[in-house]
């Protein structure tokens, strides 16, 4: 099975940002470095149809301005595809990429743009109209700004169920992607959070499948449950290894 890596913001702000998705330049690095070595990193769409155990696919949300000025150079060193996944509500804003930049990001052939909403908004709690309206919009303003087709699309807060699945599909996603949430269906894959909590240890557990075997499992059950309250994935407690489980996941 694939890992699809979630990343938002390659930097290092003295205070975490909210849930800890802030990843310092020198980890991303390190981290690029191992996946370079130790797994075959593979465009985004390419997971939806190959089953290879090592195989990796990189992704970024939001649209964070660091994601062309120090994220490219490093996946460009390496040559690794990834794709970024971008609130259109957000372009322009402080931090985050200038139209401009994004188009100048679109152009790199290791680069697809993918939708992540208008506004960032829950969309289990949008009516169907309005969720519609938000998917068709933003697809639409990317698809101008970039001048390319943006048919691949991750659901703010990592959200969906049956109901915007349906919706995706009729806005003309040709696949779409949470966190641990939905069944990892067409339009609700699962991804493997990451933020400045995964030191290289637990980075690589979680590239090679543990998160998707443990904590992932653990999520879904409790949100079945109803006691996990809120929509965004909460950052888990690191899982206990080993040395021995660190040698076998190089090898998976």
């Amino acid at each position: 099975m694939s890992s699809v890596l979630v990343y938002h913001t390659i930097s290092a702000p003295a205070e975490p940002l909210p849930g800890d998705i802030d990843i310092s330049p020198e980890a991303f690095a390190r981290q690029v470095d191992w996946l370079a070595r130790w797994r075959s990193v593979a465009p985004l769409v390419q997971t939806l149809y190959s089953t290879r155990r090592r195989q990796v696919a990189i992704t970024f949300d939001d649209g964070f301005r660091d994601n062309l000025t120090v994220a490219l150079p490093l996946l460009e060193e390496y040559s690794l595809p990834a794709t970024v996944f971008v609130t259109v509500g957000f372009i322009g804003n402080e931090g985050y990429l200038t139209r401009d930049e994004l188009l100048e990001l679109s152009q790199s052939s290791l680069i697809t743009i993918g939708a992540h909403g208008f506004w960032h908004r829950h969309f289990n709690l949008l009516s169907s109209d309005e969720a519609r309206q938000e998917l068709i919009e933003a697809r639409t303003m990317l698809e101008e700004i970039t001048g390319k087709k943006v048919d691949l699309m991750a659901w703010p807060y990592g959200e969906c169920d049956q109901r915007l699945e349906s919706l995706a599909a009729e806005a003309g996603y040709h696949a779409s992607w949470s966190v641990w949430k939905g069944n990892n269906a067409a339009h609700c894959r699962w991804r493997v959070p990451l933020g400045r909590r995964d030191n290289m240890a637990r980075f690589i557990l979680k590239a090679s499948g543990v998160y998707e075997m443990t904590e992932a499992r653990l999520h879904r059950r409790r949100d079945r449950r109803g006691t996990h309250a809120s929509g965004v994935p909460a950052v888990p407690t690191p899982p206990v290894c080993s040395n021995t489980l660190l040698a076998r996941s190089r090898m998976d």
